[in-house]
């Protein structure tokens, strides 16, 4: 299966898009079934699959990976809301702000990625996933496979 080999190559942030076409049960249960699927297959994914250096960066991880997968909207439409411009979207229902947390989880990841997690990443990705990579296509050439 390609997601076996997926999260050995990259760090897998699971996300659900268009979170507002689904009810706030219905959402909850889509989380939990991905969450189910992740945990069933063996998937490492990020922050999960790391080990924090310490507690700050634990109770981090912690509140980061209960709101796993991130449920976001998105919209490049700014709107007049009262005297100042947001990003959103009208419906028949409301407007939906992408910046606002009681409406969409796109703040808590945005702040994940380039807040409190974008050195880990890089890291990460350089010295485990890369560093991975390299040793499988060495061992590989050795045994005169070309592919991967």
């Amino acid at each position: 299966r390609s997601s076996d080999l997926l999260d050995q190559c990259v760090n897998i942030i699971p996300v659900i898009a268009k979170a507002d076409t689904l009810t706030l049960e219905e959402r909850d249960a889509f989380k939990a079934r991905i969450c189910e699927d992740i945990q069933f297959h063996g998937m490492n994914v990020y922050p999960s699959s790391i080990v924090p250096e310490d507690d700050d960066d634990a109770e981090i991880n912690s509140k980061i990976e209960s709101l796993l997968p991130f449920a976001v909207v998105g919209s490049e439409k700014e709107h007049k809301r009262g005297n100042k411009s947001v990003l959103g979207r009208q419906t028949k229902w409301g407007f939906i702000e992408v910046e606002n947390k009681a409406h969409c989880e796109f703040p808590n990841l945005r702040d994940m990625l380039i807040k409190t997690h974008m050195q880990d990443l890089i890291e990460t990705t350089d010295k485990v996933h890369y560093e991975n990579f390299r040793h499988t296509r060495l061992q590989r050439q050795q045994m005169g496979e070309s592919n991967i």
